[in-house]
């Protein structure tokens, strides 16, 4: 599935760099007897992380009912803004839930942040068992250095008979596990060139910025595909320094685009039916701008496998390599320098003295 060519000075290829199982967040509900209150585990880290981890979600939206209301798709939580209070770092919302009389499951889905980019869809038959689904757009980085992308976190929870209470109600600890569900693309470079190559430009062309997201109370980022009906075809491109980036001579792959410039992506399959190294419209690519000594402006389209699939909650690199099939000259001296030659036979002409 992963396809290596060279183009030109190129050598491609994608790896995956990271599994957002590891950054995972937990999140835990606590309850006075059928009152519904949450709070999150962990304290605050020294140095904010690059994905968002547990100290970092502020607030969540959450949905979710019971068995006694679910088969007419009657919410309890309808869109609530769960808040971590600025005192004790808890989290609240007024005014308080409680299970319905008689309940013995329920279910709960939750997304993080509270984003202007997501919107309500569609609240599924029997939501505890099918869900909400949410339309969400992934915006482009502003270029002015401002952080605009967001990562967006899920979570569903079930809570079933075998977790009910001995009074057969539904268990008031509801632990509620956010995942990555956007996909991370990294950039890295090598070059074994002898002049240092500066990047000026990278933009991923030719993805889609929005998708249909369904969360149900056993989702699963890692084994469930959760994004459909997608639309709006659109570039990203990455907020490099004035200057550029430099690539020196090295056999060692290092990030062009820093931990804090991994551009979030909706999971989806590349374009590229022709699955050649040849640019068509509508083709998912790299897009590159780089000079090399006085070869200026250079521009560099890199493909990948068509289908080639991002998937939610998983980093990806895309590999560059400078050298390769080189297909420009650079242009070197070799001189050598003619000696004198031996002193001529001249002839010799007398000159008259004293006259």
């Amino acid at each position: 599935m992963i396809k290596k060519s060279f183009l030109g000075f190129f050598l491609v290829a994608i790896a995956i760099i990271g599994i957002g199982c590891s950054e995972d967040q937990v999140v835990e509900t606590l309850s006075a007897p059928q009152a519904i209150t949450f709070r999150t585990q962990g304290g605050m880290p020294e140095l904010r992380a690059t994905g968002t981890t547990t100290a970092y979600v502020d607030a969540f939206v959450v949905y979710g009912t019971d068995n006694q209301l679910s088969n007419t798709n009657e919410l309890i939580f309808n869109g609530v803004t769960v808040a971590r209070q600025v005192s004790d770092r808890s989290f609240d919302y007024n005014p308080k839930k409680y299970f319905t009389v008689g309940a013995t499951n329920a279910g709960f889905v939750a997304y993080s942040p509270v984003s202007q980019y997501v919107e309500f869809k569609a609240i599924q038959t029997s939501p505890v068992a099918n869900g909400i689904s949410f339309d969400y757009t992934v915006v482009a980085p502003d270029e002015s250095g401002n952080t605009t992308q967001e990562d967006l976190l899920v979570a569903g929870t079930a809570i079933n008979a075998t977790s009910t209470s001995d009074t057969g109600t539904p268990s008031t600890t509801v632990s509620m596990n956010f995942q990555h569900a956007l996909a991370r693309i990294f950039v890295q470079a090598e070059s074994s060139l002898t002049e240092t190559v500066t990047i000026d430009s990278l933009k991923l062309l030719n993805l889609y910025s929005k998708g249909t997201f369904t969360i149900t109370p056993t989702t699963d980022v890692e084994e469930t595909d959760i994004w459909g009906t997608y639309s709006a075809v659109k570039d990203y491109k990455y907020t490099l320094a004035p200057t550029g980036v430099s690539v020196e001579t090295s056999n060692e792959l290092k990030l062009v685009t820093s931990k804090e410039q991994g551009m979030m992506v909706l999971p989806q399959a590349t374009v590229n039916p022709s699955n050649d190294q040849v640019f068509d419209t509508g083709d998912f690519a790299l897009e590159l701008y780089y000079d090399v000594a006085n070869i200026k402006n250079q521009r560099a389209r890199i493909l990948l496998t068509d289908g080639y699939k991002f998937e939610a909650g998983k980093q990806y690199a895309i590999n560059i390599a400078f050298g390769g099939v080189v297909n420009v000259v650079e242009i070197n001296f070799d001189i050598t320098v003619t000696d004198f030659s031996d002193t001529p036979a001249l002839p010799v002409v007398p000159v008259p003295v004293g006259e």
